[in-house]
């Protein structure tokens, strides 16, 4: 498995459909700040733009999707100076799995719009989260993951129909589908020599170590060893991973580890001395001391407080 999967995948990423709109012109909505949840909006029909404070607007057009990762208050309209409204005030609940059409604005161009919104384990995401812009634009033009979620949305249900079995859960994999088919085309879209997790993503040999050292961190990983389950010679991997990432390997695997070490810190009930020697530190003050420079706080400190 690559490692963009692994971090999908330990992160417990998720996403919904959360408003499925046509705006005519003049409209805007407002979106509030949210840490915990990521948002994105995907235009299917026409076009608007989208601001972030302190950042130039941002256009979109038809097969165009935006993607706020750190869930960062935003505007959405056309234009942007209109009356916004307030997305909490306009997103509706699903009635017997159907996700129900909202219509508002004035009586110009109309755009349709999707609104997602995605959650994960954030600690375990910092990787992708970090490395990725505030605003992630992509072109999902011919992309079979939009035109499946298009469809599912232009479901109804008629008077006499029963409601459509598995409807929303439905439209929750396809809008993870359409997050994931977005970064993995924001990564491949990368111009060549860039730094950093995304471009190591994108390199033949580091981005199979990334998969390897995401996907069984505690493997008594040398550089040795992991050169040659990717095809390259201990110093030419080390060489070459310094240069995309731009630090030593064994930097990266120690912040996984302990990454890894938070998560089991709230999932599991293990001792701290287990977890410490599983992430490779030989006594529990060592790991305590390298854990909090890299959290903050102490792993008892983090286990109680976070499962609080």
């Amino acid at each position: 498995m690559d490692a963009l999967s692994e971090v999908l995948r330990l992160s417990r990423f998720s996403a919904q459909v959360t408003l499925d709109a046509t705006a005519a012109a003049p409209w805007c909505v407002s979106v509030a700040a949210s840490p915990s949840i990521a948002r994105a909006h995907l235009v299917i029909d026409g076009r608007c733009e989208l601001k972030l404070s302190g950042a130039e607007p941002v256009t979109l057009n038809a097969g165009e999707i935006a993607f706020i990762p750190n869930g960062e208050a935003h505007l959405i309209g056309h234009p942007l100076d209109a009356e916004a409204r307030s997305l909490s005030a306009l997103v509706r609940s699903p009635v017997a799995g159907e996700q129900l059409p909202v219509r508002l604005g004035g009586n110009g161009a109309t755009t349709r719009w999707i609104a997602i919104s995605s959650s994960c384990e954030r600690h375990l995401a910092e990787p992708l989260v970090s490395a990725l812009p505030r605003v992630m634009k992509v072109d999902l033009s011919n992309a079979a993951a939009l035109e499946w979620l298009v469809d599912a949305l232009g479901l109804t249900l008629s008077a006499s129909a029963a409601p459509p079995v598995g409807a929303s859960a439905e439209r929750s994999r396809l809008a993870e589908l359409v997050l994931v088919e977005a970064i993995s085309r924001h990564v491949y879209w990368l111009p060549p020599g860039g730094k950093g997790w995304l471009a190591g993503l994108g390199d033949r040999f580091v981005g199979r170590a990334l998969a390897l050292v995401h996907g069984r961190p505690e493997e008594p990983w040398t550089v040795e060893r992991l050169g040659r389950n990717v095809g390259l010679s201990r110093s030419a991997l080390a060489e070459r991973f310094v240069l995309v990432m731009g630090e030593p390997i064994f930097g990266f695997l120690t912040r996984w580890r302990l990454t890894m070490a938070a998560e089991f810190l709230l999932s599991t009930r293990r001792p701290v001395e287990s977890i410490a020697r599983e992430a490779g530190y030989e006594s529990a003050g060592a790991f305590s001391a390298a854990f909090k420079r890299t959290f903050g706080k102490p792993p008892s400190v983090w286990r109680r407080k976070r499962r609080r």
